[in-house]
């Protein structure tokens, strides 16, 4: 497949979540969508998987031309957070996500782990980025949980955060990326669930926008794409469809 200019920038903002029953389905997946997909996802599901039966999903990743965008979203002691940023900075791995609800110290600790574990194995640092809200949350749900705090105030409080402790950038629904780099600048790493397209999308999602959108919106982004892709019937030409769409906006 060649793929113009414009449509290679695309590429490189494109992350497929491989959000799969098995590490078969993920590796054959990354293998056919490659040529139009830069990162890689894998999450608690696949990572997990891919443990119990004893492959290095990121180093197989890696095989089929893509980086991983590492989605275990770290949230516990700092130095727990610490140790396990360490040994997320692996060849392969381009960026990694924590909650930035885990506290400044927490922050702070898994930079800290990810420099000493690349420095380590003589690799660039991967990306280390902070979890905002969910894109599976609303205003409601956060009023249940009694933060009294409205979805979009909270996301842009932790945006703050996020930069002031040094983090690479954050992780937000793709409908808030726009104002977001408007305001934190473009020098910040924005990466955004919640794609819909042709009527796919993720289960369970509330903060939905489109690919061609979201680019426009925002020039420091990363879409993570999923359903949209993955459920489509021609995983390929739909991929390719949405790169284009993409490569307009660019």
């Amino acid at each position: 497949m060649e793929l113009t200019e414009k449509e290679q920038q695309a590429r490189e903002r494109v992350c497929l979540a491989l959000d799969v029953p098995t590490v078969q389905n993920a590796l054959d997946m990354a293998e056919e969508l490659a040529p139009c997909v830069g990162t890689f996802k894998v999450g608690k599901q696949l990572h997990t998987s891919a443990g119990n039966v004893g492959v290095n999903i990121i180093s197989e990743i890696g095989k089929s031309g893509g980086n991983t965008f590492l989605d275990l979203k770290l949230h516990d002691t700092p130095n727990t957070v610490y140790q396990a940023s360490k040994v997320s900075a692996v060849p392969g791995v381009y960026v990694f996500n924590i909650h930035v609800a885990g506290g400044e110290a927490m922050c702070k600790k898994a930079v800290e782990g990810a420099y000493e574990g690349a420095q380590a194995r003589h690799i660039d640092r991967p990306k280390v980025i902070g979890v905002t809200v969910l894109t599976s949350l609303d205003d409601n749900d956060l009023k249940v949980q009694g933060l009294g705090v409205k979805y979009d105030d909270l996301v842009k409080r932790r945006t703050e955060l996020a930069k002031k402790w040094g983090l690479d950038g954050i992780v937000c629904a793709a409908n808030k990326a726009g104002g977001l780099e408007k305001e934190f600048g473009s020098d910040f790493t924005y990466v955004t669930p919640g794609i819909k397209w042709a009527g796919k999308q993720g289960a369970g999602q509330k903060q939905l926008y489109t690919p061609d959108k979201a680019v426009k919106d925002c020039g420091s982004s990363i879409l993570v794409i999923g359903s949209a892709i993955t459920k489509a019937e021609d995983k390929k030409a739909t991929a390719y469809e949405i790169l284009r769409a993409m490569a307009k906006e660019l």
